[in-house]
Protein backbone atom coordinates (compact mmCIF):
# COMPACT_ATOMS: atom_id res chain seq x y z
CA UNK A 1 0.00 0.00 0.00
CA UNK A 2 1.27 3.49 -0.91
CA UNK A 3 0.18 6.91 0.35
CA UNK A 4 -0.56 9.60 -2.25
CA UNK A 5 -1.45 12.19 0.37
CA UNK A 6 -2.59 12.33 3.96
CA UNK A 7 -5.23 9.59 4.45
CA UNK A 8 -5.37 8.73 0.72
CA UNK A 9 -3.89 5.41 -0.42
CA UNK A 10 -3.34 3.25 -3.50
CA UNK A 11 -2.48 -0.46 -3.66
CA UNK A 12 -1.55 -3.33 -5.97
CA UNK A 13 -2.36 -2.46 -9.61
CA UNK A 14 -5.83 -1.08 -8.86
CA UNK A 15 -7.00 2.17 -10.56
CA UNK A 16 -8.66 3.34 -7.33
CA UNK A 17 -7.84 5.35 -4.23
CA UNK A 18 -8.88 4.60 -0.67
CA UNK A 19 -9.94 7.62 1.37
CA UNK A 20 -9.43 6.62 4.98
CA UNK A 21 -11.64 9.24 6.71
CA UNK A 22 -14.58 8.10 4.55
CA UNK A 23 -13.56 4.42 4.70
CA UNK A 24 -14.37 4.37 0.98
CA UNK A 25 -12.87 3.24 -2.30
CA UNK A 26 -13.06 5.87 -5.06
CA UNK A 27 -12.85 5.09 -8.79
CA UNK A 28 -13.78 7.04 -11.89
CA UNK A 29 -14.76 6.92 -15.57
CA UNK A 30 -16.37 3.51 -15.91
CA UNK A 31 -18.21 4.42 -19.16
CA UNK A 32 -20.76 1.59 -19.17
CA UNK A 33 -22.41 1.49 -22.59
CA UNK A 34 -19.36 2.56 -24.58
CA UNK A 35 -19.50 -0.57 -26.76
CA UNK A 36 -23.08 0.10 -27.89
CA UNK A 37 -22.21 3.70 -28.72
CA UNK A 38 -19.29 2.53 -30.85
CA UNK A 39 -21.49 -0.08 -32.57
CA UNK A 40 -23.90 2.70 -33.59
CA UNK A 41 -20.95 4.23 -35.46
CA UNK A 42 -20.04 0.95 -37.16
CA UNK A 43 -17.20 0.05 -34.80
CA UNK A 44 -17.75 -3.32 -33.12
CA UNK A 45 -15.72 -4.12 -30.00
CA UNK A 46 -16.11 -6.74 -27.24
CA UNK A 47 -18.44 -5.86 -24.37
CA UNK A 48 -16.01 -5.90 -21.47
CA UNK A 49 -16.57 -2.61 -19.61
CA UNK A 50 -19.03 -4.16 -17.14
CA UNK A 51 -16.81 -7.17 -16.43
CA UNK A 52 -13.79 -4.96 -15.76
CA UNK A 53 -15.74 -2.74 -13.36
CA UNK A 54 -17.06 -5.74 -11.43
CA UNK A 55 -13.59 -7.26 -11.17
CA UNK A 56 -11.97 -4.02 -10.01
CA UNK A 57 -14.51 -2.97 -7.39
CA UNK A 58 -14.65 -6.45 -5.84
CA UNK A 59 -10.87 -6.62 -5.57
CA UNK A 60 -10.65 -3.07 -4.23
CA UNK A 61 -13.25 -3.54 -1.50
CA UNK A 62 -11.48 -6.73 -0.42
CA UNK A 63 -8.01 -5.13 -0.40
CA UNK A 64 -9.14 -2.08 1.58
CA UNK A 65 -11.61 -4.01 3.75
CA UNK A 66 -14.64 -1.76 3.26
CA UNK A 67 -18.17 -1.92 1.82
CA UNK A 68 -18.26 1.74 0.72
CA UNK A 69 -17.76 2.63 -2.94
CA UNK A 70 -17.72 6.04 -4.66
CA UNK A 71 -17.94 6.29 -8.46
CA UNK A 72 -16.47 9.70 -9.25
CA UNK A 73 -18.32 10.48 -12.45
CA UNK A 74 -18.98 9.00 -15.89
CA UNK A 75 -20.55 5.80 -14.64
CA UNK A 76 -22.27 5.66 -18.05
CA UNK A 77 -21.15 6.77 -21.51
CA UNK A 78 -23.93 8.17 -23.69
CA UNK A 79 -24.53 11.92 -23.43
CA UNK A 80 -27.95 12.04 -25.06
CA UNK A 81 -29.86 9.14 -23.48
CA UNK A 82 -29.85 6.13 -21.22
CA UNK A 83 -29.09 3.49 -23.84
CA UNK A 84 -30.35 -0.08 -23.80
CA UNK A 85 -26.91 -1.44 -22.86
CA UNK A 86 -26.51 1.18 -20.13
CA UNK A 87 -29.91 0.42 -18.62
CA UNK A 88 -29.35 -3.36 -18.71
CA UNK A 89 -25.77 -3.45 -17.45
CA UNK A 90 -26.14 -0.70 -14.85
CA UNK A 91 -29.22 -2.47 -13.46
CA UNK A 92 -27.20 -5.68 -13.20
CA UNK A 93 -24.33 -3.83 -11.49
CA UNK A 94 -26.58 -1.98 -9.05
CA UNK A 95 -28.44 -5.18 -8.19
CA UNK A 96 -25.15 -6.98 -7.48
CA UNK A 97 -23.90 -4.11 -5.31
CA UNK A 98 -27.11 -4.11 -3.27
CA UNK A 99 -27.06 -7.88 -2.81
CA UNK A 100 -23.46 -7.65 -1.58
CA UNK A 101 -24.29 -4.91 0.92
CA UNK A 102 -22.21 -2.25 -0.82
CA UNK A 103 -23.01 1.39 -0.01
CA UNK A 104 -22.67 3.31 -3.28
CA UNK A 105 -22.32 7.04 -3.89
CA UNK A 106 -22.27 8.24 -7.49
CA UNK A 107 -20.90 11.69 -8.31
CA UNK A 108 -22.29 13.22 -11.48
CA UNK A 109 -19.91 13.38 -14.42
CA UNK A 110 -20.45 15.05 -17.76
CA UNK A 111 -21.64 11.71 -19.25
CA UNK A 112 -24.14 10.93 -16.48
CA UNK A 113 -27.26 12.45 -18.00
CA UNK A 114 -30.49 10.47 -17.46
CA UNK A 115 -28.87 8.38 -14.72
CA UNK A 116 -31.00 9.55 -11.79
CA UNK A 117 -34.17 7.74 -12.96
CA UNK A 118 -32.31 4.43 -12.73
CA UNK A 119 -30.42 5.05 -9.49
CA UNK A 120 -33.50 6.13 -7.56
CA UNK A 121 -34.80 2.55 -7.70
CA UNK A 122 -31.98 1.43 -5.38
CA UNK A 123 -32.03 2.46 -1.72
CA UNK A 124 -28.30 1.77 -1.22
CA UNK A 125 -27.29 4.43 -3.79
CA UNK A 126 -26.91 8.20 -3.47
CA UNK A 127 -26.39 10.58 -6.44
CA UNK A 128 -24.35 13.71 -5.63
CA UNK A 129 -22.54 16.58 -7.36
CA UNK A 130 -19.57 16.34 -5.00
CA UNK A 131 -18.45 15.01 -1.64
CA UNK A 132 -16.67 17.30 0.80
CA UNK A 133 -15.16 16.00 4.02
CA UNK A 134 -12.91 18.29 6.03
CA UNK A 135 -10.20 19.27 3.51
CA UNK A 136 -10.94 16.55 0.96
CA UNK A 137 -13.23 17.31 -2.01
CA UNK A 138 -14.25 14.59 -4.46
CA UNK A 139 -15.81 15.77 -7.73
CA UNK A 140 -15.58 14.63 -11.34
CA UNK A 141 -13.46 17.52 -12.57
CA UNK A 142 -15.40 18.84 -15.56
CA UNK A 143 -16.76 21.93 -13.79
CA UNK A 144 -15.19 25.07 -12.37
CA UNK A 145 -14.48 25.01 -8.64
CA UNK A 146 -13.00 27.49 -6.18
CA UNK A 147 -9.63 26.42 -4.79
CA UNK A 148 -9.10 26.50 -1.04
CA UNK A 149 -5.71 26.48 0.60
CA UNK A 150 -4.53 23.13 1.85
CA UNK A 151 -7.41 21.18 0.27
CA UNK A 152 -7.05 17.94 -1.67
CA UNK A 153 -9.23 17.58 -4.78
CA UNK A 154 -9.84 14.07 -6.11
CA UNK A 155 -11.00 14.15 -9.73
CA UNK A 156 -11.45 11.92 -12.77
CA UNK A 157 -12.34 13.20 -16.25
CA UNK A 158 -8.75 13.35 -17.55
CA UNK A 159 -8.05 9.60 -18.05
CA UNK A 160 -4.32 10.29 -17.46
CA UNK A 161 -1.69 8.25 -19.29
CA UNK A 162 2.07 8.66 -19.25
CA UNK A 163 3.62 8.24 -22.70
CA UNK A 164 7.41 8.09 -22.55
CA UNK A 165 10.34 6.95 -24.66
CA UNK A 166 13.10 4.98 -22.95
CA UNK A 167 16.84 5.30 -23.59
CA UNK A 168 16.69 2.58 -26.26
CA UNK A 169 14.03 4.48 -28.17
CA UNK A 170 11.09 2.25 -27.27
CA UNK A 171 7.81 3.99 -26.38
CA UNK A 172 5.65 3.04 -23.42
CA UNK A 173 2.08 4.10 -22.63
CA UNK A 174 1.24 3.70 -18.96
CA UNK A 175 -2.11 4.42 -17.32
CA UNK A 176 -1.45 6.45 -14.20
CA UNK A 177 -2.57 8.47 -11.23
CA UNK A 178 -1.36 12.06 -11.31
CA UNK A 179 -0.63 14.04 -8.14
CA UNK A 180 -0.55 17.74 -8.99
CA UNK A 181 0.28 20.75 -6.79
CA UNK A 182 -2.25 23.53 -7.35
CA UNK A 183 -2.21 27.25 -6.78
CA UNK A 184 -3.23 28.33 -3.27
CA UNK A 185 -1.23 25.47 -1.75
CA UNK A 186 -3.83 22.84 -2.70
CA UNK A 187 -3.35 19.43 -4.36
CA UNK A 188 -5.18 17.52 -7.08
CA UNK A 189 -5.18 13.74 -7.34
CA UNK A 190 -6.30 12.68 -10.81
CA UNK A 191 -7.69 9.15 -11.05
CA UNK A 192 -7.05 6.86 -14.02
CA UNK A 193 -10.09 5.65 -15.93
CA UNK A 194 -11.67 2.36 -14.89
CA UNK A 195 -13.07 1.60 -18.34
CA UNK A 196 -10.91 -0.58 -20.57
CA UNK A 197 -11.51 1.56 -23.64
CA UNK A 198 -10.76 4.83 -21.86
CA UNK A 199 -7.05 4.01 -21.99
CA UNK A 200 -5.89 7.53 -21.44
CA UNK A 201 -4.97 11.02 -22.55
CA UNK A 202 -1.28 11.79 -22.60
CA UNK A 203 -0.14 13.94 -19.70
CA UNK A 204 2.17 16.83 -20.53
CA UNK A 205 3.51 20.18 -19.40
CA UNK A 206 1.06 22.09 -21.61
CA UNK A 207 -1.94 23.41 -19.66
CA UNK A 208 -4.27 23.55 -22.67
CA UNK A 209 -3.87 19.79 -23.20
CA UNK A 210 -5.97 19.12 -20.08
CA UNK A 211 -9.76 18.91 -20.05
CA UNK A 212 -10.41 19.85 -16.42
CA UNK A 213 -10.54 23.58 -15.58
CA UNK A 214 -8.84 22.66 -12.30
CA UNK A 215 -5.78 21.45 -14.19
CA UNK A 216 -5.78 24.04 -16.98
CA UNK A 217 -6.00 27.03 -14.66
CA UNK A 218 -4.37 25.90 -11.43
CA UNK A 219 -2.03 22.97 -12.02
CA UNK A 220 1.68 23.40 -11.29
CA UNK A 221 2.53 20.87 -13.97
CA UNK A 222 6.31 20.87 -13.63
CA UNK A 223 5.85 19.49 -10.10
CA UNK A 224 3.14 16.98 -11.03
CA UNK A 225 4.09 13.38 -10.26
CA UNK A 226 2.74 10.31 -12.11
CA UNK A 227 2.17 6.95 -10.44
CA UNK A 228 2.04 4.38 -13.23
CA UNK A 229 -0.10 1.23 -13.07
CA UNK A 230 1.85 -1.81 -14.22
CA UNK A 231 -0.87 -4.41 -14.69
CA UNK A 232 -0.22 -7.61 -12.80
CA UNK A 233 2.71 -6.06 -10.94
CA UNK A 234 1.80 -2.92 -9.03
CA UNK A 235 2.24 0.84 -9.07
CA UNK A 236 5.47 2.63 -10.01
CA UNK A 237 6.26 6.13 -8.72
CA UNK A 238 7.82 8.31 -11.43
CA UNK A 239 9.77 11.58 -11.08
CA UNK A 240 8.02 14.94 -11.49
CA UNK A 241 7.01 15.90 -15.03
CA UNK A 242 9.59 18.67 -15.10
CA UNK A 243 12.30 16.02 -14.79
CA UNK A 244 10.62 13.73 -17.35
CA UNK A 245 10.09 16.40 -20.02
CA UNK A 246 12.77 15.05 -22.37
CA UNK A 247 11.21 11.56 -22.29
CA UNK A 248 7.52 12.47 -22.64
CA UNK A 249 6.13 11.77 -26.08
Amino acid sequence: MMSLASDIFIAEDLPVVYVKPLNAVVLSDVHIGYEEDMASKGIFIPRIQKKRFLTIYKRALKVFKTNKLIVNGDFKHSFSKLSKQERTELTEILTALKEEGVELKVIRGNHDNYLSSLLEKFDNVELLDEIVYDKITIFHGHKEISIEQGHIYIIGHEHPRLSIRDKLGFSHKIQCFLKVPLNEGATAIVLPATGTYQSGNGISLIHTNYMSPLMRKNGVLEKAKPYGIIEGQGIMEFPELGLLKDLII
